[in-house]
């Protein structure tokens, strides 16, 4: 069963420059009767909850299984990277929640951008009732969410800056969505919302390059923590030199706390776990990891003993900060 029915390469030139298509009857039949048996069948059995989870009040949200039969996520990823030019080696899954609004839900909600790791946002309508528009601002306050909770940047705002207060004069584009359609713009830079959203429901597939995926919803998170534990636990340090360490795809924040008592602390927070502490060494090889470099590169450009330095990496990746990659 294939997901998409359209050619990705000839909406590339148009997402470019616009930056955001709609294309009508995007998604296959098949496709787009399987998302309705999942909503029909199995949304209340894979509902999602949590503070970092959006839209309280307005809707249900729920991690979409893809059938059996789908190749998921390559079609994906392959058609988004054509569409998008993203970087289809380094492409992660970062969401796939059905979203299904609430029959009392605000006809006029407050514009929002998706978290950080939406680097592109791709929805596949499912139900869109009559008057309901996918609403976006491709003009206004372009930059990019840095946050993984959506709403922690609304609440960081200056009043003056609030979407409420600049989105009125904007330049607004109403997306007249269909069952079946296909909607994608780049969700974390790009105010948006649903207006009417009444009955509508909806699966967003949300995308980026550079490996975030705090939520844990790319089946290949797992499968890569699995492989970094296992590298782990190889025998001596000496084999991690080949390896590629990057930013843990669940990692979400790296902060400093200044203490009452003058104290500094480091801390490192892996999506819904404890903080953990970190040391000056273990934040300045944050700082060097690029996801380009093996261990044995990266430890000889910062001019670190190997033995120290692998030590320092075998313990960020422990703890799940660091991923350690296969090299290239």
């Amino acid at each position: 069963m294939r997901i998409f029915d359209f050619d990705p390469a000839e909406f590339r030139e148009l997402y470019a420059g616009q930056q955001w298509v709609h294309i009508p009857n995007g998604v296959t039949p098949e496709f787009l009767e399987a998302m309705r048996e999942f909503v029909a069948e199995e949304l209340t059995e894979h509902k999602v909850v949590g503070p970092g989870i959006g839209g309280k009040g307005r809707k249900d949200q729920a991690v979409f299984e893809f059938p059996d039969g789908v190749e998921f996520p390559g079609e994906v990823f392959d058609s988004i990277a054509t569409l998008s030019g993203l970087d289809r080696s380094t492409l992660t899954l970062s969401e796939r929640h059905v979203n299904a609004y609430y029959f009392d839900a605000p006809a006029e909600p407050t514009a929002h951008k998706d978290r950080h790791s939406s680097q592109i946002s791709v929805g596949l309508s499912i139900e869109s009732p009559t008057d309901s528009r996918v609403v976006v601002y491709p003009s206004e306050d372009r930059g990019a969410n840095p946050f993984n909770v959506s709403f922690s940047l609304i609440e960081s705002l200056p009043a003056e800056r609030h979407p409420d207060v600049i989105l009125p004069q904007a330049r607004e584009v109403e997306l007249d969505d269909k069952p079946g359609d296909v909607v994608a713009f780049p969700g974390s830079s790009m105010w948006h919302l649903r207006r009417l959203p009444a009955g509508a429901v909806i699966l967003y597939l949300k995308m980026n390059d550079f490996g975030s995926d705090p939520l844990g919803e790319d089946p290949s998170t797992p499968a890569l923590r699995s492989a970094t534990l296992e590298a782990l636990g190889n025998g001596a340090d000496g084999g991690l030199v080949e390896r590629v360490p990057a930013l843990a795809r669940r990692l979400d924040t790296v902060t400093q706390r200044y203490l009452r008592d003058g104290d500094v602390r480091i801390e490192a927070q892996v999506w819904e776990q404890t903080p953990v502490p970190l040391s000056e060494p273990e934040l300045r090889l944050l700082h060097a990891i690029d996801g380009q470099r093996d261990v044995g590169a990266l430890l000889g450009e910062l001019g670190s003993d190997n033995g120290a330095g692998a030590a320092l990496l075998r313990s960020l990746a422990e703890r799940e900060i660091v991923d350690l990659l296969p090299s290239r």
